[in-house]
This record gives C-alpha cells, sequence and structure tokens, in this order.
C-alpha cells in the first residue's frame, strides 16, 4: 500500500481555510474582528518570513488560539460547515482529479494541514479522504482552549503523523508521495520518495531545485502525478531520507490524542543552513 500526502492550503484550496472558519465565526459574534485581525497580520508576517519561517510558525498558530479560545465547540463546528458552503467554491479545479488519480494509482490520499481540524474534515469529506490531519486544540467544558493537541503546522509534527500512519499502513516511505507548496513542507517532501512542490515559494523553489525534485503547477500537476503513480514509474529513492522525527510517546493520529509535546530538535535545515538553498 502507498500513501500519497496533499497539503491544503494553497494546494488543494485557493487560500487559507482557517480565515473562513474565522470570518464565519466573527459574522456570528463568537470571535472579535480585533482578533480576526490579528491572526491576519500574523499570518501575513508568517508568509513573508521564507527562511526564517520557524520563527512566525507555533506564534501563528497560537494566535488563532486564542482567537477562538473560550468559544464552545458545537458552535465551531456549527460554523465549519457553514463557511464550506461559502467557500468551497475555492476548492482548486485540479484537486478532484488529483485525488482521483491517486486513487486510481494504488495510493491511499492523506490531507495534513496546520489549518482547524473542523475545516479539514469539510474539505476531506468533500473529496472522499478519509485520512485527515488538522489542527486540534483541548476542549474543557465543551469550550475550546488555546492548548494545542496537534499541530501539523510544525515540521516535525507533518513527519511525525506520516511516519505513524505509514507504519499502521504498513506503508513504504521510500514509495510514498508528498505535495506541498510552502517552506514548513519541506521536511515532510524530503521525508519521501516522491516530493512534489506545488507553485512553491521561493524558499520552497530553491530547496526543490536543490533536491532535483519535481515542480508543478496547476495545470501540470495532474498529468506529472498520473505519470508518477503508473505501473511502470520508476522508484525515486533506494532509502528513505534521513529526517529524525522527535515527538512525545502519546499518538498524535488518534483523534482522542492527549497533549501531546513535540521537541523543538530541529528535522529540517537550520536558518543558518537554509542559506545553501537560496543560490
Amino acid at each position: 500500500m502507498n500513501i500519497a500526502v496533499v497539503d491544503v492550503d494553497g494546494t488543494l484550496y485557493q487560500g487559507t481555510l482557517g480565515f473562513a472558519l474565522l470570518d464565519e465565526l466573527n459574522s456570528a459574534d463568537l470571535v472579535s474582528a480585533s482578533a480576526v485581525h490579528r491572526v491576519r497580520n500574523a499570518m501575513r508576517q508568517h508568509r513573508g518570513a521564507g527562511k526564517a519561517f520557524r520563527t512566525t510558525l507555533e506564534s501563528t498558530s497560537d494566535c488563532y488560539a486564542r482567537a477562538v479560545e473560550g468559544v464552545p465547540q458545537e458552535r465551531i463546528l456549527a460554523a465549519s460547515h457553514a463557511a464550506w458552503q461559502r467557500v468551497r467554491h475555492r476548492l482548486l479545479d485540479s484537486a478532484g482529479p488529483l485525488i482521483e488519480i491517486l486513487e486510481k494509482g494504488g495510493f491511499v490520499p492523506v490531507l495534513i494541514s496546520g489549518s482547524p481540524q473542523e475545516m479539514i474534515d469539510r474539505i476531506a469529506d468533500e473529496l472522499g479522504i478519509s485520512h485527515r490531519f488538522g489542527m486540534r486544540l483541548a476542549v474543557d467544558n465543551g469550550v475550546c482552549t488555546h492548548r494545542f493537541l496537534s499541530l501539523p503546522a510544525i515540521p516535525e509534527v507533518k513527519v511525525g503523523l506520516l511516519r505513524e500512519l505509514a507504519s499502521q499502513l504498513n506503508a513504504d516511505m521510500t514509495e510514498a508521495l508528498a505535495i506541498g507548496n510552502g517552506a514548513s513542507d519541506y521536511a515532510l517532501l524530503h521525508a519521501v520518495g516522491h516530493p512534489i512542490a506545488f507553485e512553491p515559494d521561493e524558499t520552497l523553489r530553491c530547496m526543490a531545485r536543490h533536491g532535483a525534485w519535481t515542480v508543478a503547477d496547476r495545470r501540470t500537476l495532474v498529468p506529472q502525478v498520473s505519470a508518477l503513480v503508473s505501473p511502470s514509474r520508476p522508484s525515486r529513492r533506494t532509502a528513505t531520507a534521513p529526517v529524525v522525527v522527535a515527538v512525545s510517546t502519546v499518538s498524535l493520529v488518534s483523534p482522542v490524542s492527549t497533549v501531546s509535546t513535540v521537541s523543538t530538535v530541529s528535522t529540517v535545515p537550520s536558518e543558518r543552513n537554509l542559506d545553501a538553498y537560496s543560490a
């Protein structure tokens, strides 16, 4: 069995799903306009961070968690359904054909995203994808806290989720495929045998060039993936890329897991080492 991991924001969906949820919560007077503004500013800084993306990654997610802290979980779930109906037209035209090609090629599609789990569930339901992992917050007495249960925006967490699922499904990481569009997807792409940089930002584009990875856009993605997953495809690697994942012993895959802690030991190049990819 093979696995294909697909990023969501900017890869399957035009934009950031978390903003659609925040806007819906704001319209229902559950999240303040100032809180939404703070999250948007934090995301703007994150997107402009380039090689220093790690410095803004966790703070951006924390800003979102603070915005929804105290909101009843059932209201967030209801808002996610309303938000999806409002923005589902932003699902890229290539999304459906991409998932169909992967499944026909014997790959199990998996979504891993830093956007809220509630919104990842909506797009996964739309595309018929069973394995989906988004940002999850702890709930206390029915309301959201700012405590993370899982934060896939962190590169180590993305890789940890993939490795654990691959182990459960007895999948070969050297034959796995991953599609991402930002520098924070580097560790995930580096961990699989078939990495694809989709309309990458400049930092990831440099990394992809250095690693001789496939680079695709929304016009070429489906035919390129079709060629990769065909029965006659060549294996890109003979061994799994050396990415060390440091997570707690608590399962990050289980939907009922307790709080997990992620080591800050880097599994992707440090800011200093990223300079090697700026050429």
